[in-house]
């Protein structure tokens, strides 16, 4: 990426500034981690003191399962960080985004790259804003990779000229997001939803081959509806 071009990444996405995560926030997934430790005691607790087990053993076996979770959530968050960190350092930006220029205007490369998401396997467009983002979601192969949600947002250049960048990364259970993300807290998620870097860059490579062959396509996409030619002959 040219400077420029990091600039705005690094705008969009936070994730790409190496500075992005400090020694103090290692206390938020600390802090997520003792939480939710006890939550998951709790009921076991309460079934103690119901049973008649003295508050002392009670205490002594949180303390316990408190140490194990935050210790092993402790020595994750390292890894997580030295793994981002180092992938950032050796390969930049493009360890977790892509981008493609397209010699085109910003409506005409958002209607082009909208027919091109069609053609990926197992994908489907959940939301999109018009000449400003599309959300795809591409089903994983069960109990072997998990779901993925591609986000492909649209920055005018020029009159004839839109880039186009590619950001991929895990779609869970609203329930294990939800968990996740209380955890980790806000500058830990994205990180920890992103770091699959060879099946990221698998996708994102994936994508941004069929928004190069984008301009070389004689259609327009209707949504909901099927291809058409710009001769009004239909396509399959």
């Amino acid at each position: 990426m040219t400077e420029k071009s990091h600039e705005i990444a690094v705008a969009d996405f936070p994730i790409l500034n190496p500075e992005h995560i400090q020694p103090q926030d290692y206390l938020r997934p600390i802090l997520g981690a003792t939480i939710y430790a006890m939550v998951f005691t709790l009921p076991a607790t309460l079934v103690g003191l119901g049973t008649g087990v003295s508050v002392a053993r009670l205490l002594t076996f949180q303390l316990g399962v408190a140490t194990t979770i935050v210790g092993m959530l402790l020595i994750s968050a390292m890894v997580h960080h030295f793994v981002w960190w180092r992938r950032l350092k050796n390969h930049g930006a493009s360890a977790f985004i892509a981008y493609e220029d397209l010699d085109m205007p910003l409506e005409e490369a958002f209607e082009l790259c909208l027919g091109a998401t069609t053609q990926l396997p197992k994908s489907k467009i959940e939301t999109f804003e018009e000449g400003k983002c599309i959300q795809l979601r591409v089903k994983g192969n069960f109990w072997v990779t998990v779901d993925r949600m591609i986000d492909i947002r649209f920055q005018g250049l020029g009159e004839d000229k839109t880039r186009v960048i590619v950001d991929s990364a895990f779609k869970l259970t609203p329930a294990r997001t939800f968990l996740i993300s209380k955890i980790w807290g806000p500058k830990w998620t994205p990180i920890v939803f992103r770091l699959d870097v060879r099946k990221n860059k698998q996708m994102l490579a994936q994508i941004t081959d069929y928004l190069r062959r984008v301009p070389e396509w004689n259609h327009k996409y209707i949504y909901g509806d099927s291809f058409e030619a710009l001769n009004n002959e239909k396509v399959a």
